[in-house]
């Protein structure tokens, strides 16, 4: 694969044909655990981090504020949620997109110094990337959720989960995401709404290394390898970040009131519009579309890498999950192939006919704006209000707007061609 990989980078011309290639050749290695302030001085200076583009505190949706309130909290930064708010509101406690900080975050996104992070390292580049680990579903705090419950299992992720696996990854040496992901979509996952598969394999890797209590909150969360494929594709496309000229996408983020992304080509700027709903919505008995918030998190980056919903015709088990009907998924993979900045070198999907095909590789923002197609993301869906957590799973799409006002940025950093040239 390395060597096919090499191949592709050295036959690499253009701007965009260089950025794919350095996404292509990006090898992410889950390296170790450990407290994000170790990684990130703003957290260890006393600042939280959330997902999606910036924004101000007191605009941020409940769900992401109530998530801040109690990750601050719990950190020591306030006595209370409620004086950690007035704290955020009055800028005593500063704050930052993740994506700003090298790292991703689920939904809310609620980041501290304290909280163990998944660290993946690119070897060829040297490049880092890092993500907090999965809670889990339903009542947890990325989802707004605040309960005793809630708070206990973060303070043992803190003080148990996050030692134990940084143990075992000593013993084991470092995990290779991406051999994990052809595994895993062999099995049937698309590494964003469905990944029962990946995770059963990082148990089955961990097993003998971790002690009983975290095999099994690792096996029986379903979820746990989500944030492992955040930081595989956060780091990827790190790696094809700031190439002048080039149209990939690599940000898609969501705070629950904007999305935004971020090209190659255009560096650490942001192009925001509004978050949508989502739209289809599989909602948990009880709860009416009236009850969604808006789109939110950083999970998005999975969308941009190529795999979620730009996979979904690997994994029938995960279209009812986000209101699709199984025989939808041919026809939408047809759909966005033409999106696709290239085939991936390694990855493929398998269909329900048994044929196969690559997965795509990368999202090209110019296809993006001159079909009109945006990607889908899978996502799940947090209460609008504070405190209730996940209540189903969906399928949102960003605005349009804002990748036309990327591209519109990347034509007008582009030097004029002189006339005759």
């Amino acid at each position: 694969m390395m060597q096919a990989m090499m191949c592709t980078s050295r036959h690499a011309t253009s701007p965009d044909e260089t950025a794919i290639a350095r996404l292509a050749a990006a090898r992410p290695l889950l390296v170790d655990v450990v407290p994000a302030g170790r990684l990130v001085p703003h957290l260890a200076d006393g600042g939280v981090s959330h997902a999606g583009p910036p924004i101000a505190s007191v605009d941020m949706c409940p769900p992401m504020r109530r998530a801040i309130a109690v990750a601050a909290t719990i950190e020591g930064l306030a006595d209370s949620p409620e004086q950690a708010l007035e704290l955020l509101d009055g800028g005593a406690i500063p704050y930052r997109p993740n994506h700003d900080l090298g790292g991703v975050g689920p939904m809310a996104g609620a980041v501290t110094a304290s909280m163990p992070v998944l660290l993946a390292r690119d070897e060829a580049t040297g490049l880092d990337a890092w993500c907090p680990l999965n809670e889990g579903s339903g009542e947890v705090l990325r989802y707004g959720a605040d309960g005793e419950e809630v708070v206990a299992r973060l303070r043992w992720m803190r003080d148990v989960l996050g030692p134990r696996l940084a143990a075992a990854l000593r013993e084991t040496g470092p995990l290779d995401l991406l051999a994990l992901h052809e595994r895993a979509l062999a099995a049937g996952d698309e590494a964003h709404h469905r990944t029962e598969a990946g995770t059963a394999l990082v148990a089955e890797a961990l097993a003998g290394h971790v002690p009983e209590d975290v095999h099994a909150f690792v096996a029986g969360n379903g979820q746990f390898f989500l944030n492992l494929a955040m930081v595989s594709a956060k780091l990827a496309t790190h790696c094809a970040a700031d190439v002048p000229g080039a149209a990939l996408v690599t940000v898609v983020a969501r705070n629950g009131v904007e999305v935004g992304i971020q090209l190659s080509g255009t560096g650490r700027r942001w192009f925001v519009g509004p978050a949508a709903l989502p739209d289809p919505a599989a909602l948990s008995p009880g709860h009416r579309p009236e009850d969604m918030n808006p789109d939110l998190g950083d999970s998005a980056i999975v969308e941009v890498y190529g795999l979620g919903a730009l996979a979904v015709a690997n994994a029938p088990l995960a279209a009812p999950s986000v209101g699709l009907a199984v025989d939808e998924i041919d026809e939408i993979d047809a759909r966005l192939r033409p999106i696709g900045a290239a085939e991936h070198p390694f990855l493929r999907l398998v269909h329900r006919d048994g044929g196969t095909s690559p997965a795509i590789l990368g999202v090209d923002a110019r296809a993006v704006v001159a079909t009109g197609q945006v990607p889908p993301i899978h996502t799940g869906i947090a209460h609008r209000r504070p405190g209730v957590g996940q209540i189903g799973g969906g399928i949102t799409l960003p605005p349009l707007g804002a990748f036309e006002q990327a591209v519109a940025a990347l034509a007008a950093a582009e030097p004029a061609t002189a006339v005759g040239d």
